[in-house]
């Protein structure tokens, strides 16, 4: 399959599907309490998602994909973060995986999509398994964590180091394994963000043969085997992994925050004090409140799309973005995060207590930000820190640090 997407159409396709996510809001919303209940998303809104062609939106043409520019993409994910933050995840961390597939080679493209291109991944890169090398592939044993949507997913990416003398860092690589030899782990009670899913994965013992093995230095090197062969060929696939997971992990949070706004403004219409009877919304701090998490709000989403607009253009211009510019999107998304934070929590605690009641939709999204935070991923001090030694020409050496 090979539809070549123009940019033209690319954008025409981004105007019908962030309507189409508008027009999902009320589902999603309606779903959102029993999507905390199953603790996974609910299996009808990822089929909406599938109908929509939110998934496509990473996907490269070659197998249908629309190829879509990242600021359209997490525009897209923040509208359904709104209404329900944790299918909004799914959209974009399950998703986010059909963008890394176009980087493997064609055999494994071929292994996953060769029956059905709409086939979901999941995901688990921290490198908590073994590794052992064998003749044609390795050995994959172990178990890995929080890995969000696998109940939806006939594969997942599971990072793994292979350790060798006389090498300072490991050989870091992803392993594509397939659903059959991997057990699903039901530990995912959590106190926010509890409909991603985000089970643990077990590995008895799998072997992955070399054609299904994403080393990162190739990743880093821009010389991975879809990249070689022209399946990651358009601008998307040249954004560092980095800087698109990372938007993925972000975006979810600004949507909870848009979507507290979005309730207490129009509660505040007509709300009342039940000790004085005063109107909310006539009470200058109740203003007050409204007008600093929305420019706060507008401020991010702002950030957010001018970063990917810098990038897609530099990438467009045939220019790597230097290490210097990745430091500093990587922080962005971070301080992302906690800006959205200051917003919805300056909302919630004004909201009074009803807002701590389970069925109440503000406790679930305050929480679901909470839950967000706390990803290593969005950890500001981290992000931060190397941003500020890049910044004085110091380079850390760390794989962690490195992940810009």
């Amino acid at each position: 399959m090979n539809n070549k997407m123009t940019k033209a159409d690319s954008q025409a396709i981004a105007r019908e599907l962030l309507q189409k996510a508008r027009d999902l809001q009320p589902v999603l919303r309606e779903r959102a309490a029993n999507t905390e209940t199953l603790r996974m998303v609910d299996p009808r809104t990822v089929a909406d998602f599938q109908e929509a062609g939110f998934f496509k939106m990473f996907q490269s043409s070659q197998w249908g994909g629309y190829e879509c520019h990242p600021a359209d993409i997490f525009k897209v994910q923040e509208i359904l973060a709104q209404a329900c933050p944790s299918s909004a995840w799914i959209m974009g961390v399950v998703g986010v995986h059909n963008w890394q597939l176009a980087h493997f080679s064609k055999q494994a493209q071929e292994d996953v999509w060769g029956d059905d291109a709409t086939v979901l991944m999941s995901s688990s890169y921290a490198p908590t398994g073994t590794v052992e090398e064998v003749e044609g592939g390795c050995i994959l044993r172990g178990r890995w964590f929080y890995s969000s949507g696998v109940d939806h997913c006939d594969w997942i990416l599971v990072g793994a180091n292979i350790v060798k003398e006389g090498i300072a860092l490991p050989d870091y690589r992803t392993y594509l394994v397939p659903k059959s030899d991997f057990k699903i782990i039901d530990d995912w009670h959590v106190m926010g963000l509890k409909g991603t899913g985000s089970k643990s994965v077990e590995i008895k013992e799998a072997f992955v043969p070399d054609h299904r093995q994403l080393p990162a230095i190739a990743s880093q090197m821009n010389m991975t085997p879809g990249m070689v062969d022209g399946t990651a060929d358009a601008p998307l696939f040249h954004v560092p992994f980095p800087t698109i997971f990372g938007a993925c992990i972000t975006t979810p949070a600004l949507g909870a925050a848009q979507g507290i706004l979005d309730m207490f403004t129009e509660a505040s219409k007509t709300a009342t004090s039940l000790y004085s009877g005063a109107k909310w919304g006539q009470e200058q701090v109740t203003q007050m409140r409204i007008a600093e998490s929305d420019a706060e709000l507008r401020g991010a989403r702002l950030q957010m799309e001018a970063n990917f607009n810098e990038v897609m253009a530099t990438l467009e211009r045939g220019e790597d973005l230097e290490l210097l510019d990745r430091g500093r999107i990587r922080f962005d998304h971070c301080n992302l995060v906690d800006m959205a934070d200051k917003a919805a929590d300056r909302i919630f605690v004004a909201s009074g207590a009803r807002s701590l009641m389970v069925n109440q939709p503000i406790q679930r999204l305050y929480c679901d930000i909470q839950a967000a935070r706390v990803h290593a991923i969005n950890n500001r001090t981290k992000w931060g820190s190397t941003l500020g030694q890049m910044a004085m020409d110091h380079y850390p050496d760390d794989i962690l640090s490195m992940f810009i």
